[in-house]
Order: C-alpha cells, then sequence, then structure tokens
C-alpha cells in the first residue's frame, strides 16, 4: 500500500480474515504507517491470540515478525513466546505462534492405560465423557491440558465374584481405593450422564500388583 512517497510491503498469506489481520501490523495508533527501524516498548503478547497482538503491537507503533506455526485463525491462534522481553526497546518484536488446532469438546487423559507406578497398592479411577462438537484451540504441539474427571461410582469385584469395594467419586476428583495385590473386576457407573434415563456403566478386568498403584479410567463416548 502507498502513503506519499514510502511504500509499506506485507507479506500477507492465507484467508482473508490473515490478510486484514497482518496489515494493521503496519499501522500505529494514529493510523500511520510503522516507520521501519522506529524504536518501541514491546508490548506483553504471550498468550495473546494473534488478532489481540496485532493490534497492541499497532497501537504501541511496533513492527511484528511472526515466527513458528502458520497463521491460519488470528482469532484464535495464541502467542507462545516473544522477544524482546515486554518493555524492552525494539523496532521489531518477534513472536512465536502457536499452531491453530481442533478437537472434541471433551476428551480423556490422553495416557495409555491402565497405569502403573510405584506407590500405595491401590486403584485409581475417574470418570470421562469423550466426544461432542469440534472445539477448536491453539496450544504448543496442539497439546491439551488433562481435563478433569467427572462423578461416577466405582465397584471392585475379586477373583471369586464377591463384591470386596464400592467408591464415590464427585466432580473433579479420583476414585482411589486401597486393595489387596490381585486380579479384580471394576465397574464404573457415570453419574454425569444419563442414556435412557439410566446411568452408563462399564466394565474393565486388571491386575493390582504389590506396591503398584494402577490408574484405570472409565470412558464414554459421546455424540
Amino acid at each position: 500500500m502507498q502513503h506519499g512517497t514510502g511504500q509499506v510491503r506485507l507479506a500477507c498469506v492465507g484467508s482473508l480474515i490473515v490478510v486484514t489481520a497482518l496489515c494493521l501490523a503496519s499501522v500505529n495508533a494514529t493510523g500511520r504507517p510503522a516507520i521501519a527501524g522506529k524504536v518501541c516498548h514491546a508490548p506483553q503478547l504471550r498468550g495473546l491470540t494473534l488478532k489481540v497482538a496485532l493490534q497492541k503491537t499497532a497501537k504501541a507503533g511496533c513492527k511484528l515478525h511472526l515466527k513458528g506455526a502458520a497463521p491460519k485463525q488470528p482469532e484464535v491462534q495464541t502467542i507462545d513466546r516473544q522477544s524482546p522481553a515486554v518493555g524492552r526497546h525494539s523496532s521489531t518484536v518477534t513472536v512465536w505462534l502457536n499452531p491453530f488446532c481442533y478437537g472434541s469438546a471433551t476428551y480423556g487423559p490422553g495416557i495409555t492405560e491402565p497405569t502403573v507406578t510405584p506407590g500405595p497398592t491401590e486403584l485409581v479411577s475417574g470418570f470421562y465423557l469423550d466426544g461432542g462438537p469440534l472445539a477448536r484451540f491453539s496450544t504448543p504441539n496442539c497439546k491439551r491440558p488433562e481435563p478433569p474427571p467427572g462423578a461416577g461410582v466405582v465397584e471392585v469385584i475379586n477373583a471369586t465374584g464377591t463384591l470386596v469395594a464400592t467408591q464415590t467419586s464427585t466432580a473433579g476428583h479420583f476414585a482411589k481405593i486401597a486393595l489387596a495385590a490381585g486380579s479384580y473386576t471394576i465397574r464404573g457407573t457415570f453419574l454425569n450422564a444419563t442414556i435412557n434415563g439410566t446411568h452408563p456403566t462399564e466394565t474393565k478386568s486388571l491386575t493390582i500388583p504389590t506396591g503398584q498403584t494402577v490408574r484405570q479410567d472409565f470412558f464414554l463416548s459421546v455424540p
């Protein structure tokens, strides 16, 4: 775009939204083009969406240089890190962009189960819904934090068919049941979901070794 005798060139890529957003980076708070080499105070950009980061750098009179993932959804993609640090003087602020990701709105912990670790001889179980509509997010390597478990009832049955333990967990907490080493059948009842008016159940078999904590969660697929 041409302003008087000066010219500012931008490499605008991707969707029309990205083109519009990226072009904001060349305009300062007065509406005039940012002057190449002009020194500014680097604003706080880490954790912001690209759209907001572009607005903040334009207001500060900085030029924004993108690295990391390709810009696709500026209203979703977030800034992982920046250079220079906040408040430092520079003509250009470089940011590393997290990728645009999508996945199920509800999901499990994303670990291989059963998981066996040294510790008390016990069973640890949580309840998770898995599925739902797609959710858009932006994190390093598209990795999401482990969600809190839901509410449920865990029943433990030994090899002779005897119910040896029952524990109810509330939302956000795991059921933790101390057991003797051995083989068990565990039955989980989801209290935060119903199918045809009843709480669904899931049954699993596992072995609890001596001096080991076994984590085995329960999962319910949802549309």
